[in-house]
């Protein structure tokens, strides 16, 4: 049988070079127990007999045993185990008994130590554990589309602020991509003018009068946003 905590063997025997003396090092494990436990929730059905059972996973498995400690390092190590149970982090642990061989962390849940009189070096105590599992990553939320839609705005404005009798522009999704297809309308004294995206999700208008002309795009991700542009005439420039 091995059992180790946080590196530490709760289980073995070191020959002494006397053999009149016994071990150099005796550790003992007795009382083990696991418990397993499947967390289900039960939904009643109205009108039917029985209910219905949602599986919803299996719980940390919970080891509780005894164990003693005599010979030479026994304080030490368990002043070690003492510690890790009072700071509450996970302790690796390894052990090759059923039920346990796929536990790699454990959580130290109770812990109670006994200093037996009389007998130096030489301690019993009770431990229980439970199986320490990684939460899982934090979901990485994909930007919203309103964010997108101001990064756009604001990307766009130095661009489209100052252009001489054309406004042009470029449509993206949430995720940055060219959207094509999407009717944009630019509106001003002039009146309204509309056009669609091309494949890499830019419009175009020109031969525009100068002047100031709101930009809309007719897209559920920029809702609520009109861009202010302005056009001014230049050689070449429309009337």
């Amino acid at each position: 049988m091995e059992i180790e905590l946080e590196g530490i063997k709760l289980v073995n025997i070191t020959p002494s070079p006397d053999p009149l003396k016994g071990p150099a090092q005796l550790r003992q494990v007795t009382k083990i127990t696991t418990a397993d436990k499947r967390i289900l929730v039960e939904h009643q059905v109205p009108g039917l007999e029985g209910n219905l059972f949602q599986n919803i996973g299996r719980a940390a498995v919970k080891i509780s045993f005894n164990g003693s400690f005599q010979g030479a390092g026994s304080k030490e190590d368990l002043t070690r185990i003492r510690q890790k149970f009072k700071d509450g982090i996970p302790c690796s642990f390894n052990g090759n008994i059923t039920g346990m061989s796929d536990i790699t962390k454990v959580l130290i849940e109770e812990f109670a130590l006994t200093e037996n009189a009389g007998e130096p070096n030489k301690f019993s105590y009770s431990i229980v554990l439970r199986e320490y599992r990684e939460p899982p990553p934090e979901p990485v939320a994909p930007p919203a589309q309103d964010d997108a839609a101001n990064e756009w705005a604001e990307e766009k404005s130095e661009e489209t602020a100052d252009m001489i009798n054309q406004v042009v522009g470029k449509v993206l999704d949430e995720n940055d991509q060219p959207k094509s297809g999407v009717s944009v309308t630019v509106s001003g004294e002039p009146g309204e003018f509309k056009v669609d995206t091309n494949e890499e999700g830019i419009y175009r208008i020109e031969e525009m009068k100068p002047g100031p002309y709101q930009v809309k795009v007719e897209d559920p991700a920029y809702e609520g946003i009109i861009k202010e542009v302005s056009v001014k005439g230049g050689k070449g420039g429309g009337s």
